[in-house]
C-alpha cells in the first residue's frame, strides 16, 4: 500500500510540474457568470416588430385571399398586399412600416404565380368544381373554392409563406447568429441580440406565451400563424414547450456571452420546428385518407392543400434535416399530383407512402 502511495504521489508531482511548465502556454477560458433564464420575452432591449409585422401583413394577405369563394379578387390588390403599396392593410402601422413581404419571400414569383391562379379561380366562384374545371366543391355547409385539380390557392399562399419567409428567415438567421457582434450595443442590444429577437418575431406568439394555454381568437394578443400551430398540430411533440424555452434560454446566454449554450439552443430550435413542418405536413396527408374523410371533397381537398404549403416548407430546411434530398423530391410529387387523382388512388398508396416518410424520418406516430 505505502509503494503505491508513493508512486502515485510521484506521478501527482510530475504531472504539477508538468502544468505548471506549460500554463504560460494557455490561455485563461472565459468564465461565465451565473445568469437566469427568464419565463418570458421580455428581455430589455428587445424589439422585433419588424418580423411580428411581417406575419401580420402574411394574415391580411391570407384574408384578401379567402374572400375569392365569395367575391371576385383582384392580382392588383393582392400583389399591394404582397408589396405593400396603396395602403392595403386595414392595420395603418402596417402601410407605413416601409416593410413588405416580397423582399423576404423566397421564390416570389411562384407566390405572385398562385395570386393569378386564385383571382382566375375567384371568376369561377359560383361554379362547381369538377376534374379539370375550376369552382366550388361542397357538403353540407362546407364549402372551398379549389383549381381545375382540387387546389385551394390561398392555402398554397398561405402554408407555403409560412415557409418561404418565417420559417425560412428564422432558420437563416439562426444560421448567421454566431457571426454577429455581441460587444458594440445599439439601442439597449447588440447585435447578435437584435438578430435572435428577429428570428423569435417570426415564431409569431406572445412575449409571455402559455404552451398550456387554449388561446382563442378572442384573445387579443394570441399566437399567430407557426404560433398557432405549435398548439393545432404540435402538441404532441411539445414544439411549443421546445421552442419557445429555448428561444429564451438562447436570449439569456448571449447576454451572458454562453457561446455555448447559444449553439445548443440554435440546434434544438432548428430540430423542433422542422418536426414542427413534418407534423403539420402529417396531418394533412392522413386526414384525405380517414374513412370520415372519403367522399367528402371540401375535407380531402382543404387537407390536401394545406398539405402542399406545408411540404413546400421543406425547401428551406436547415442542412442538417433529417429529410433526405430524395424523399423531399417524393413528397413534393406526390403533392404536385392533381388531388383528383390522389383521393381516388387505390389504398390511398401516394399518400400513404407520403404518411410513411414523414413519421419514420421524424419520429412522429
Amino acid at each position: 500500500m505505502k509503494n503505491k502511495y508513493l508512486k502515485n504521489s510521484a506521478l501527482v508531482v510530475l504531472t504539477v510540474i508538468g502544468l505548471a511548465s506549460c500554463r504560460k502556454d494557455r490561455v485563461t477560458p472565459e468564465v461565465i457568470a451565473p445568469y437566469d433564464v427568464p419565463t418570458t420575452y421580455n428581455f430589455a432591449g428587445a424589439d422585433y416588430t419588424a418580423s411580428s409585422q411581417r406575419v401580420k401583413m402574411a394574415l391580411e394577405l391570407n384574408s384578401y385571399l379567402g374572400t375569392a369563394l365569395t367575391a371576385t379578387i383582384t392580382t392588383t390588390k393582392a400583389n399591394d398586399y404582397f408589396n405593400n403599396t396603396n395602403s392595403p392593410f386595414t392595420d395603418a402601422t402596417l402601410n407605413a412600416s416601409g416593410l413588405k413581404l416580397a423582399d423576404k419571400t423566397a421564390d416570389a414569383a411562384t407566390f405572385t404565380g398562385y395570386f393569378t391562379q386564385q383571382v382566375a379561380n375567384s371568376a369561377k366562384n359560383a361554379v362547381e368544381a369538377t376534374n379539370g374545371t375550376a369552382g366550388y366543391v361542397i357538403k353540407g355547409t362546407s364549402k372551398r373554392l379549389v383549381s381545375a385539380t382540387g387546389l385551394e390557392y390561398n392555402q398554397a399562399v398561405a402554408k407555403g409563406m409560412m415557409g418561404a419567409l418565417f420559417f425560412k428567415e428564422a432558420i437563416n438567421i439562426l444560421n448567421s447568429v454566431s457571426a454577429a457582434n455581441n460587444t458594440t450595443v445599439t439601442n439597449g442590444v447588440t447585435a447578435m441580440q437584435r438578430s435572435w429577437d428577429e428570428a423569435f418575431g417570426y415564431l409569431g406568439v406572445p412575449t409571455d406565451y402559455n404552451p398550456d394555454r387554449t388561446y382563442t381568437n378572442a384573445d387579443a394578443i394570441r399566437p399567430l400563424l407557426w404560433g398557432g400551430y405549435l398548439a393545432e398540430r404540435g402538441k404532441g411533440i411539445e414544439a411549443g414547450k421546445v421552442i419557445f424555452n429555448a428561444f429564451l434560454k438562447g436570449r439569456a446566454a448571449i447576454g451572458a456571452k454562453d457561446y455555448v449554450v447559444v449553439k445548443e439552443q440554435i440546434a434544438i430550435i432548428q430540430a423542433k420546428w422542422e418536426q414542427l413542418v413534418a407534423a403539420a405536413a402529417l396531418a394533412y396527408v392522413t386526414i384525405p385518407t380517414n374513412a370520415v374523410s372519403v367522399n367528402d371533397l371540401p375535407t380531402q381537398f382543404h387537407a390536401l392543400s394545406e398539405g402542399f404549403g406545408f411540404v413546400t416548407c421543406f425547401k428551406y430546411r436547415p442542412s442538417n434535416s433529417k429529410l433526405t434530398e430524395a424523399n423531399f423530391q417524393k413528397l413534393s410529387a406526390t403533392m404536385n399530383t392533381n388531388f383528383y387523382t390522389l383521393i381516388n388512388e387505390a389504398g390511398f398508396a401516394k399518400l400513404v407512402e407520403a404518411q410513411t416518410i414523414l413519421k419514420t424520418t421524424y419520429g412522429l406516430n
